[in-house]
């Protein structure tokens, strides 16, 4: 029971960062370097590997480089 509530509160977390993000602004995920994978989703809306990481919500969740990300893509800095 405790599993899939967790699994209900990371799939309802996600959700919300990702609307947040897209009413905030039109950028892609092929816009951010670093990929969080969990078991049920995949979030590329970060922009360092510690910020990535710091997301993490569990063991079996990873943060890797986004394969989609490329330097045309990224946001004005």
């Amino acid at each position: 029971m405790r599993v899939i509530m967790s699994a209900i509160a990371l799939a309802a977390g996600t959700a919300v960062a990702a609307f947040g993000v897209s009413m905030a602004s039109a950028q892609s995920s092929a816009s951010y370097p670093y990929c969080l994978f969990t078991d049920v989703s995949q979030v590329c809306f970060y922009t360092s590997m510690a910020q990535c990481m710091a997301s993490r919500h569990g063991a079996v969740d990873f943060c890797e480089p986004n394969n989609s990300y490329t330097a045309n893509n990224a946001r004005g800095r």
